[in-house]
């Protein structure tokens, strides 16, 4: 990873640590890595990016795969050097026999032998065969209270790459600090704040920001308003999975902005520099919640 001036986030950190598990498996101190996330956490990017800086080949599949098609897919790369990449291929790891076929790629000692007794195996296909290939698996799910799944998981390296909404707004804010071409800085924030108080009920993804960036440049070039089409593309997002009770984004910016006007009550530059310093936030998001905060008092 490239040296920074700041701290890494808490998505760069969990980045390095999937970095350094895709190392193992281009150095072939393991011969299988399995992650799971739900999408848009930037696994796939960091696989492929990962594996080009280690030098090594990879074999991508990204579809519906029968087990017709795997068992080939094994044989035809048994003795391939190129790491085989399943992704997105999650009905795999439902079919028991599929997960047989990879259970036999997966463990063996000293050899791992794969087989695949079947009826419809074509002649150019053998029943059994010794393979030395490489794997990565990235899933958006695993199935629960299956053990054949189990046994296949048990011969990987293993990493949940689980992103928090507030791991990934902590993210944009880094990923937007200098703003885009026809975005400044001042407006990517003022969109960070908006995705934050619009979405904090749904399940962000970290594909979310481009398309954000790119809802903004068009109706400011079209002379509207970006925020109602913005909350209209968050709207179609599903909740978390896990949702827990905690104090609402809004609730602890109010907090956070009772303190700064405790501490500085006559400086508004200072409660802004405070209010930005614990959140994160922006100066547009300070004077809109002070703004808020003021004619709730008045009320």
């Amino acid at each position: 990873m490239e040296s920074l001036s700041r701290p890494l986030t808490r998505l760069e950190n969990k980045q390095q640590t999937l970095k350094n598990m895709v190392k193992m498996i281009g150095q072939s101190q393991y011969h299988a890595l399995f992650i799971a996330s739900n999408g848009g956490t930037g696994k796939s990017y960091t696989i492929t990016r990962t594996l080009e800086d280690e030098g090594q080949d990879m074999v991508l599949y990204n579809s519906h795969c029968t087990n017709l098609q795997l068992y080939r897919v094994l044989f035809e790369n048994r003795n391939n050097d190129s790491i085989l990449f399943f992704d997105d291929c999650d009905s795999l790891y439902s079919n028991a026999i599929g997960l047989g076929i990879l259970r036999s790629a997966l463990y063996g000692q000293p050899n791992r032998i794969v087989t695949y007794n079947s009826s419809q195996l074509p002649d150019d296909l053998p029943t059994r065969f010794e393979t030395t290939s490489r794997f990565i698996f990235c899933a958006n799910s695993i199935p629960k209270k299956n053990p054949m799944f189990d046994a296949v998981l048990s011969r990987c390296l293993v990493y949940r790459l689980d992103l928090s909404n507030q791991e990934i707004i902590e993210q944009f804010r880094v990923m937007s600090a200098n703003g885009y071409p026809g975005c400044p800085p001042e407006a990517a924030a003022e969109i960070v704040d908006f995705i934050e108080e619009q979405g904090s009920e749904k399940q962000l993804s970290m594909r979310l920001l481009t398309p954000a960036i790119r809802i903004y440049k068009f109706c400011i070039a079209e002379g509207t308003d970006w925020k109602p089409v913005l909350n209209a593309q968050l709207q179609t997002l599903g909740r978390p999975a896990s949702a827990t009770k905690r104090i609402s984004n809004k609730e602890k910016d109010v907090r956070i902005l009772r303190e700064a006007l405790r501490k500085f009550p006559d400086e508004t530059l200072e409660q802004c520099r405070y209010y930005m310093e614990k959140t994160t936030k922006s100066r547009a998001s300070f004077y809109r919640v002070l703004a808020r905060f003021k004619e709730s008092e008045s009320d």
